[in-house]
């Protein structure tokens, strides 16, 4: 059924894949908005430390890419112990070719090439409803060890209404509900909060942050020095900001801006990593309302978090936060018999 068709490493045509893929994706949500995780910049920043080509799995039809699956190396600490996997992400295929089924033919490669890298395990995160959810869920029912990890719903900020309601096309009430809980409102300021952009000179202080949730998160990502540099900050991409108290770096707020696509064009900020844990609860709203008057400052509509709970997260909400009605779910899938990834409350790892 798919002898026209090549499954092989990516030949790098980041601009055919953001067409491809931006033609995908709005045939399947149609006119409501979606994140462009294609974007040639944002790519660039998601692919810099690959090493191995197998990593990035394309399909291609002649010169036409058609489907793609990204299969992101990573370390991870689950019970006290250090693993290697891989987050399977920003996964592709035209419509055609679903009904051909390429699309789990590319999963399956992929999760070939993970097996040979010898990754323990390889997670999965996956939007409820759409069709990477349901080639996942036809795997799992074939027998396959695919383990429910957790669920993380939506919590949003609006910094600008009119676009938001434009863009996103927000109905009446959803427009009456925002004002109403107030999540539309200008973010405070506190001339009491010190907090600034971030320098390379912050790096050391920044590991040892985000390091410590090995110690008592369920599932946490390890980090490498030059590793984290470069996923802290990276031009028109990922952006952080840092807490300093007594001339120490005590708390950051790193994000990524995602291009939303709906009925217009408009920037979120997507909260990536956060650490606070020596912040007091006043002082952490302060940041939070500090980031958010960072980012309206910098064009961006709203900002966007979604509940992994390895940090208190009451502050986002304090700084009006609120649900919203998106959800991905995460899964695994095991290569190791001795590692089983199940029902972990709480995680530390970027959504993509």
């Amino acid at each position: 059924m798919l002898s026209d068709i090549s499954i092989e490493p990516f030949r790098g045509d980041i601009e055919g894949l953001e067409k491809m893929a931006f033609s995908s994706w709005r045939d399947e949500y149609g006119i409501e908005s979606f994140p462009n995780f294609y974007r040639p910049a944002f790519l660039k920043y998601l692919f810099g430390h690959i090493q191995d080509e197998r990593a990035l799995i394309a399909a291609y039809r002649g010169d036409e890419v058609v489907s793609f699956l990204a299969n992101l190396p990573r370390h991870f600490s689950f019970k006290r112990k250090k693993y290697y996997a891989a987050l399977s992400c920003i996964m592709v295929t035209r419509k055609e070719l679903l009904r051909r089924g390429l699309g789990l033919a590319i999963i399956r490669e992929g999760l070939k090439f993970n097996k040979e890298l010898k990754y323990d395990f390889t997670l999965f995160t996956l939007e409820a409803g759409h069709r990477s959810s349901l080639m996942i869920k036809k795997l799992e029912e074939s027998g396959n060890p695919v383990k429910f990890v957790k669920r993380m719903h939506v919590v949003a900020r609006v910094l600008d209404l009119e676009r938001a309601s434009v863009s996103e096309g927000l109905k009446s009430w959803e427009k009456v509900a925002i004002k109403i809980i107030g999540a539309h409102r200008h973010p405070k300021t506190n001339s009491s909060v010190s907090v600034r952009e971030y320098r390379p000179e912050d790096i050391e202080a920044c590991l040892n942050l985000l390091n410590q949730y090995k110690e008592h998160v369920g599932l946490a990502r390890v980090w490498e020095r030059d590793e984290l540099a470069w996923e802290l900050d990276y031009p028109d991409v990922s952006k952080i900001l840092v807490y300093e108290k007594s001339g120490r770096v005590e708390g950051l707020i790193n994000y990524i801006l995602y291009e939303h696509i709906g009925k217009t064009k408009e920037r979120w900020a997507w909260i990536n990593h956060v650490a606070y844990p020596t912040l007091s609860g006043r002082e952490r709203v302060g940041f939070i309302n500090a980031f958010l008057h960072y980012i309206k400052e910098s064009n961006c509509i709203g900002a966007l978090e979604f509940t992994k709970k390895y940090y208190p997260m009451a502050p986002l909400y304090k700084a009006h936060f609120f649900p919203y009605f998106r959800s991905v779910k995460m899964v695994s899938w095991s290569f190791n018999p001795d590692v089983i990834i199940e029902n972990i409350p709480d995680v530390y790892e970027v959504q993509i």
